[in-house]
């Protein structure tokens, strides 16, 4: 019976919001759209797949959007060539489409509502993490209360904390969210463990602000429904800037010959 309820409680899938403009990136190669940014030899979209396969995925739901056809072409081309398939790692993959990417990430991730199984992750395409960081959101399971969980940070390094999402805790337990809180505990790191309830606060969100993922987590906030685990020790980096894109490269370069998820680089 335990062994039934380990098995139960597994998350195989991810989702991952790769539809967005990245328009502060641009000055990094303006050519390129974000999810195809190279970081240590691999696109963006490379890292985050080689994530969830090492993290115990067996399926990712990428969300495109801008330049979706070459996203798509660029990830399909990787999953079928030797190297590609080695960097990504045993992952299948589905797309939905975000028609209009110039939305915030909420939408994104509404358009993924019919894709997506009782329990999955969320990541975002242009977050990368020394080493793979999703089954920590697993532990322990998450009650019938509790409508997702995220990752977060207490001693972020080189990060904006201008621009970063701040948490504040009680305990595991998220009691505030948002770019403005104030005081703050931690850093909202980018990974959740999500529930289908998620859908239903992203459609609640007031028209009077935009429909974005951290406007989600609020309203779970006030229903006492969104939880948080610890990132512990392990470095990462939110790739917004060209600026940040040296820094994930500094990071990467201090790590094995592996990439993320313990992938081979391209």
């Amino acid at each position: 019976m335990a062994g039934m309820a380990a098995a139960a409680d597994r998350v195989t899938q991810t989702v991952v919001l790769a539809a967005g403009l990245g328009v502060r990136l641009a000055g990094s190669d303006a050519s390129v759209p974000k999810p195809l940014i190279t970081v240590a030899g691999l696109p963006l979209i490379a890292h985050a797949l080689a994530h969830a396969a090492a993290s115990g995925c067996d399926e990712a739901v990428i969300v495109i959007g801008h330049e979706g056809a070459r996203v798509r072409g660029a990830v399909e081309s990787l999953m079928h060539t030797p190297e590609g398939h080695a960097a990504i790692g045993r992952i299948s993959v589905r797309f939905v489409e975000n028609p209009d990417p110039t939305t915030p990430n909420g939408h994104s991730l509404l358009v993924s509502e019919p894709c997506v199984r009782d329990r999955f992750f969320l990541q975002m395409v242009d977050h990368l993490f020394a080493e793979p960081v999703l089954r920590r959101l697993t532990s322990p399971p998450i009650d019938d209360c509790t409508a997702g969980r995220v990752l977060v940070d207490r001693a972020p390094v080189e990060l904006d904390l201008s621009d970063a999402t701040k948490v504040r805790l009680d305990g595991d337990r998220v009691t505030a969210i948002g770019k403005a809180t104030e005081p703050w505990d931690a850093i909202d790191a980018g990974c959740f463990l999500l529930t289908p309830l998620v859908f239903a606060a992203l459609k609640r969100v007031p028209a009077s602000e935009p429909r974005t993922v951290s406007a989600a987590m609020r309203l779970l906030v006030d229903q006492r429904a969104l939880g948080a685990s610890e990132l512990h020790g392990v470095r990462w980096m939110d790739v917004d800037t060209p600026a940040d894109r040296a820094a994930a490269e500094r990071l990467l370069a201090t790590q094995s010959a592996g990439a993320i998820g313990g992938a081979p680089r391209l």
